[in-house]
């Protein structure tokens, strides 16, 4: 077995890998990869196994250059990705695959003389204890995976009665006032999500995606088929939208938005639930909520009373050189320096 950099000789392979994998989602997929590129202006390294003529397993990455603090390398950027490593399901020796890809990530940051690499553990994956030697010689930060499996229970109404009595009550509520759901296919509902999600975050206080977001998104994915939005609407009038990635059989939960002045109508429960029933339908799996910090209890709750599991995972942050300058900058400015990639905990587990 040999560790290599993805080709595009490889591509299709790779695509046909993560595709057997019935857990994999939209992060593992190429055409993230295309949008990360856009978005980030960093460069991948996504790490493949290869043993003969055929690919076993892959590991993507990528590169953040900057040249006045130091490179970093995640695996990978962007909120709450964790696409973990997927190996051939075939394999005879899949632990091996994973140990072999794991030690050539720390051998590429190595390589690439970064200031720290860090790598994200996929919630589900059964293998995760391959990950101690990463955790015993770095910074951890744990995070919170939560999904929901659509076809567990056999069926829509067995969905509905999994879910905590709020959550009805809430579904039926908006029913009952009228809100009713569309799915959105054309530019008219992501125009609306892309206003009303820079409205309800300048009113929090907090910076909206940026154009390339949106701009990757438009460009490259395919409405219908990569993603979907769902837009809620009141008396003609749309009250909130919610934006949902398409990969193998998992739905992937991205951005929802809600006018505030209609939250008393809970149309957000109302459109969770019928994209689920969609989803369910169209023969997707799964249900996966993101990543959730352990100290987001409102965000959490939120998501558990929707029959989800949960699982914990880790970013295993490796410093390969003196941090203090870095340390010393401050979330916001080491956010603008390393947009959308992460270099390391902004808290002491002292101060959590």
């Amino acid at each position: 077995m040999k560790i290599e950099l993805l080709t595009e000789a490889w591509e299709d392979e790779y695509t046909q890998l993560i595709l057997q994998d019935e857990q994999s989602n939209f992060y593992s997929s190429l055409l993230f990869r295309n949008m990360l590129e856009r978005i980030t202006s960093a460069e991948p390294r996504y790490l493949v196994a290869v043993s003969g003529d055929k690919l076993v397993g892959v590991l993507p990455a990528f590169l953040k250059r900057n040249n006045r603090y130091g490179d970093v390398l995640n695996s990978l950027p962007w909120y709450g990705s964790n696409p973990g490593i997927t190996v051939n399901p075939f394999h005879p020796e899949p632990r091996k695959v994973k140990f072999e890809l794991l030690n050539a990530f720390k051998d590429l940051a190595k390589k690439e003389d970064v200031v720290t690499s860090t790598l994200i553990d996929a919630p589900f994956d059964d293998d995760l204890d391959l990950y101690d030697d990463f955790g015993s010689s770095s910074m951890v930060d744990i995070r919170i995976g939560m999904r929901t499996i659509l076809d567990r229970l056999g069926g829509i109404d067995e969905l509905l009665a999994s879910f905590r009595s709020s959550v009805r009550n809430q579904i039926r509520k908006a029913a009952k006032e009228g809100v009713v759901v569309y799915r959105d296919m054309g530019m008219v509902g992501l125009s609306y999500l892309i206003d009303l999600h820079t409205r309800n975050m300048k009113a929090m206080g907090v910076p909206p995606k940026d154009a390339n977001f949106f701009n990757a998104l438009i460009d490259g994915p395919l409405a219908g088929r990569d993603y979907l939005v769902y837009v809620a609407k009141k008396d003609g009038e749309s009250i909130a939208a919610l934006l949902l990635m398409y990969f193998n059989k998992t739905i992937s939960y991205w951005i929802p938005v809600i006018e505030e002045d209609f939250r008393v109508y809970s149309p957000m429960n109302l459109l969770i639930y019928m994209a689920m029933i969609d989803g369910f339908l169209r023969g997707y799996k799964y249900w996966d909520w993101g990543g959730t910090a352990l100290l987001a209890n409102g965000v959490y709750n939120f998501k558990k009373k929707w029959g989800s599991e949960e699982r914990k995972y880790c970013y295993y942050t490796t410093v390969y050189k003196d941090i203090g300058e870095l340390q010393s900058l401050g979330a916001e400015v080491l956010m603008s320096e390393y947009p959308y990639f992460y270099v390391f905990p902004f808290l002491k587990e002292e101060d959590e």
